[in-house]
This record gives C-alpha cells, sequence and structure tokens, in this order.
C-alpha cells in the first residue's frame, strides 16, 4: 500500500513540475510556423494599407512578412534565434518602389562629368561647365582624340539664357569629341569633331522626330541636336567594359538603396543592356530588385528571345514592359502641345507646338502589337498632344483586336500637362499616369514663363486624378532630378518652385496620398501589388527605416527627413552609419 501511495506521490509530483513549466515554456517556440526570423518593434510602422495604417509589430520569416499588429501579440513570434530590431521610435514604412527612372543611363553618369546647375552641382553659366569639363578630362586623364562626356546642362538656369554651341566647346577641345547631355535627356550639344564623326554636315536633313538646330541664318549646324537627330552620336559614344560595368552596376545599385528603393526601375532598355543586366544578377544576385521597359523599337528581338519572358522576374531582374517615347521635354520645349509655347522655340520660327517623336500610324502599330502579345505599354507623353495620340491608338487597337484592356495597365509615364478631359479618358481605360511633381520646383518657374500660369498650374494634377479615383505614381526621371524620394514626396505636398511660387495650389495631395504614390501604387503600376508596396502579410520584407515621420510633420520639413536603413527580403542592404565611415 505504501509503495502504491509512493508511485501515485511520484507522480503527482511530476504532473506538478510539468505544469509549472508551462509558465516558462512557450508551447509557440515548439511551433516552426510562429517562429520569426526578425521582428521589428518600438517604432511606427506604417503599412500602407488603407484599412490597418499602423501597426506596433512586424514579424519577418525567409524574407516575407509573417505577422503584425499590436505588441501584445509580439512575444508569439519569438524565439532564442529571433533578431530583434529595436527601432528606438523611428518610422518603418514599405521600401520605396520607383515608378520611374533610368537605371542604366545612371550606371553611365558615374563616369561622366556633372554640369548641373544648383542644387545639383555648381554650374552657373558657360564658362563653369567649360571649367567642369576640364577638371573631368584632367582627373580622368582623357587623351586626344579620346570622348569627352558630361550630363545636365539646363540653359534655363545659366546666365547666358541659351544653350552651349559647338562654338563654345571647339576652342577648349579642338582635338576631342565633346558631348553634353540636356537636363531632360532629350537632347544633346556636341563640338565639330563629334559632328564631324558621326556625318552631320550643313546637308543633312532633320531626321524623323528630331531637329538638327542650325546658325541662324544658315544651314550649318550649331552643335545642338534635339531628340532623334542625337541618336547618330549616342551610338558613337564609347562604351565601358563588361568589368567596368559590372562595377558601375553595384555603385548605382548601392546609390538606389540609399535613398530607401527596394525595387528601381530602367525606364528604356536595350535589348543589350537586358543582356547585361540579366547575366549579371545571375552571376551575383542584385541587392535590389530591377524592372526594366524594354524598348519597344526592339520589340522584334525581345519576342524572339527565349529568356526574355515578360513578367516573369530572375534573380530580381524583370522585363515589365515595353516603353515608347511619344514625344520630348516641356523645359527643353519640345513636349508636343495643341497649343503654342509662348516663348521662342530653338530651331523653331512659327506655330511653335513641340512635335511627336513618332507619326499616328507608327504609334498605332507599336500599341496594337503590345497589346496583342498582352504586354504593359509604358509610354512617355508629356504635352496634350502627344497624349491625344496615345488614346487614339489605344482606342484603335482594342477596336481592330477587338480585346478588353482594362487590366493592362497602360501607364502614361510623365503626363505632365494632360487635360481635364483626357484624366476622363485614363479613368475610362485604367490608365495610370505617372506623374512627375519634382518639375514643380526644377522649372515650374520656367513652366509658367513658356506655357502660361493655366498650362503650368495643371502640372501633374495628382489631386484631380484622386478626385476621379484614377491610380497614380510619382517619380523622379532620375538622372533628370535627383533620386530623392522624400524631396519628391515634399514636391507633390507642396508644390513649390525655386522662386517659391505654388506651382497648382489645387493639385497639392496629403503626404498620406504622396506616399501611396512611391509604394502601393508604384507596385500595382508594376502589376506586383501582391508582393511589394505594403506591410502585409505574405509580401516581401522590403522596408525603409526614416528618422522622421512624414505624416506627422511640418510639411515644408518633409525634404529634410533621412533613410537610415534600407531592408530587401529582411536583409539590411543600406545603412547610414557606414555610408559615413
Amino acid at each position: 500500500m505504501k509503495c502504491v501511495v509512493f508511485k501515485c506521490m511520484m507522480v503527482i509530483g511530476i504532473l506538478s513540475f510539468l505544469l509549472s513549466c508551462r509558465t516558462v515554456i512557450r508551447p509557440e517556440q515548439f511551433s516552426i510556423q510562429k517562429t520569426a526570423d526578425i521582428l521589428f518593434k518600438n517604432g511606427i510602422i506604417i503599412t500602407m494599407e488603407d484599412d490597418v495604417k499602423l501597426a506596433e509589430f512586424v514579424a519577418v520569416k525567409d524574407g516575407k512578412i509573417v505577422a503584425l499588429g499590436s505588441s501584445e501579440d509580439e512575444y508569439e513570434w519569438l524565439s532564442d534565434s529571433t533578431r530583434i530590431v529595436d527601432l528606438n521610435g523611428k518610422i518603418l514604412l514599405p521600401g520605396f518602389i520607383d515608378a520611374h527612372s533610368h537605371f542604366a543611363i545612371a550606371m553611365r553618369m558615374i563616369a561622366q562629368a556633372n554640369i548641373s546647375s544648383p542644387p545639383v552641382s555648381n554650374v552657373n553659366n558657360i564658362n563653369d561647365i567649360l571649367s567642369n569639363l576640364k577638371v573631368h578630362a584632367n582627373i580622368y586623364k582623357i587623351k586626344r582624340g579620346d570622348w569627352i562626356m558630361a550630363w545636365g546642362y539646363d540653359p534655363d538656369l545659366i546666365d547666358e539664357k541659351r544653350h552651349p554651341t559647338k562654338f563654345d566647346l571647339d576652342e577648349l577641345f579642338p582635338e576631342n569629341p565633346v558631348f553634353l547631355l540636356h537636363v531632360s535627356a532629350h537632347m544633346a550639344v556636341v563640338n565639330s569633331q563629334a559632328l564631324a564623326l558621326a556625318n552631320i554636315t550643313n546637308d543633312t536633313p532633320d531626321p524623323d522626330g528630331g531637329i538638327i538646330v542650325r546658325v541662324s541664318d544658315s544651314d550649318e549646324p550649331n552643335g545642338l541636336l534635339q531628340e532623334t537627330a542625337m541618336y547618330g552620336i549616342i551610338t558613337l559614344l564609347p562604351k565601358p567594359t563588361p568589368e567596368q560595368s559590372f562595377i558601375l552596376l553595384k555603385e548605382t545599385v548601392k546609390f538606389y538603396a540609399a535613398h530607401g528603393i527596394t525595387t528601381a526601375q530602367d525606364g528604356r532598355t536595350d535589348f543589350e543592356v537586358f543582356q547585361f543586366l540579366s547575366a549579371a544578377a545571375q552571376k551575383e544576385k542584385l541587392s535590389i530588385d530591377l524592372n526594366c521597359l524594354a524598348n519597344i523599337e526592339q520589340a522584334k528581338t525581345f519576342l524572339e528571345c527565349a529568356s526574355c519572358a515578360f513578367n516573369v522576374p530572375k534573380n530580381g531582374v524583370n522585363l515589365s514592359g515595353f516603353k515608347l517615347v511619344g514625344d520630348g521635354s516641356p523645359q527643353g520645349k519640345t513636349a508636343y502641345f495643341t497649343k503654342s509655347y509662348v516663348t521662342q522655340v530653338p530651331g523653331c520660327i512659327q506655330n511653335c507646338k513641340g512635335f511627336s517623336n513618332v507619326s499616328q500610324e507608327r504609334i498605332n502599330d507599336l500599341v496594337r502589337m503590345s497589346y496583342k502579345n498582352n504586354i504593359q505599354l509604358y509610354s512617355h507623353a508629356n504635352g496634350d498632344a502627344s497624349i491625344d495620340m496615345l488614346l487614339e491608338a489605344h482606342q484603335e487597337a482594342i477596336d481592330s483586336l477587338n480585346i478588353e484592356t482594362h487590366d493592362m495597365r497602360t501607364v502614361v509615364i510623365h503626363s505632365q500637362f494632360v487635360r481635364p478631359d483626357q484624366l476622363d479618358a485614363y479613368a475610362e481605360y485604367n490608365f495610370i499616369p505617372s506623374f512627375f511633381t519634382n518639375h514643380a520646383f526644377y522649372w515650374g518657374d520656367v513652366h509658367l514663363k513658356n506655357l502660361g500660369k493655366e498650362r503650368a498650374s495643371f502640372l501633374s494634377p495628382l489631386k484631380s486624378a484622386i478626385d476621379k479615383n484614377i491610380t497614380f505614381t510619382n517619380h523622379t526621371d532620375y538622372i533628370v532630378t535627383p533620386l530623392d524620394q522624400m524631396f519628391l514626396l515634399w514636391s507633390a505636398v507642396n508644390r513649390k518652385s525655386r522662386n517659391g511660387n505654388v506651382i497648382g495650389p489645387t493639385e497639392q495631395v496629403s503626404p498620406w496620398e504622396g506616399l501611396k504614390a512611391i509604394t502601393i501604387n508604384a507596385a500595382y503600376q508594376h502589376k506586383q501589388e501582391n508582393i511589394k508596396g505594403s506591410i502585409k502579410i505574405g509580401k516581401l520584407a522590403d522596408f525603409v527605416i526614416l528618422d522622421k515621420n512624414p505624416l506627422d510633420i511640418n510639411p515644408e520639413e518633409i525634404r529634410n527627413i533621412k533613410v537610415l536603413q534600407t531592408v530587401k527580403e529582411g536583409n539590411i542592404i543600406y545603412d547610414i552609419s557606414d555610408s559615413r565611415n
């Protein structure tokens, strides 16, 4: 009997011990499903989801978001191996998604002279341009006969208020071909050496979609080549070696990551460039994702390429769609309008409305081809006449193909001077305008002068788009304006020009709507909203950590917010403290 009692007491004691242990050992620790690799907490987590805008923690496993919510639930996702990231009151957002920039051009610009005006660089006059070129030539030990290349000059911001000419360049560089890319990237100035190499003479006719600007009262080229007229020069420019290209690629990736961007865009990708990017990503996976827009002029090559499937990302590199260029630059006065510019236009005498880079017949063919192959179309269109051409081509394509294109999500890049009636068409067709509000600061005063107040004030009309239930994005068009996403947000909210003018006050938007344009809306634009763009269970753990809350700060101060860290699929790919070393 004593033995039985003893055994019973032992069983009771073991059960009591096990029951007491339940307060120490969490069952969740034995559940792989509820163990996070990383847990972010103790900050302001802005999800960019309309229904639940804020969270107190977010848990990550295998590069994806597995939980978020109230801090009282976070313990369920902790284990001894969970790395806890204490945000210390800082702001965590989904990683920024670049709606439109020129990644490949940015790679090449690293090794070229910067001849931009403040605040981007130091150029205030043509002598400054020449000085920067001379310094660049000395630093890079450029030899006689080698190309000298530069980017970013802006005639509206220098003392002379004109483009440089071949005569300005010839005196300093008589034995080197020189290429200066306009800030818009839609025209260039070259010297006599470069014109000779391209065989551009007095007898050379203007190409379709371009103008060779001449010396007054003569046929002599003055060095300014607009739109397609510069393409013959571009084919002559030296290219970096594969080894140099890979180094430039890695530096460009770091640069984008430093601005909180976890998904970048290359706004017009030639086939050769896409092959290089794909091979480089396969060799060493890039730390950010990259959406490429295939040059539609090379559509046949892309379509016949077995490894060039659209919207099938490989090692982070994705062919998103075709890129069509419809017109030019409003500040360069090559954007195509239904009404004339109100100031003098280089290369034009009367009825100066800009011009289209393609004929209506050609744009019809290209849009139809894109839709027929079910490939998303991205079309550059700044002026309202260029937008009219795209709308006509869209209608022609859906009529001739007898298809429903509502989810094609055709993107109208820039849409800077879209008319209200054209916005109505966007809403009907589910077009996505990718606006460019940085123009309000950089060229808002120029647009007031060149276009008049009524047209200038409707620049990138974000608020009107919201009122018409149009999903829109916003972009920097880098290298055209700096890549800074907080400055881009500031320009959307404030719309202030260099001179302090508010360019279209009725088109200002809230910081929340401005943030949507560079996060969840940008993901939607690229048809990636199911995996990116907001902090939601199942999406990639792509984050940016900021030092201040853009939703709770004086709107004027948004431009001063700093990116502290950038996180791609749970991995830190940029840390501001590292960049200061």
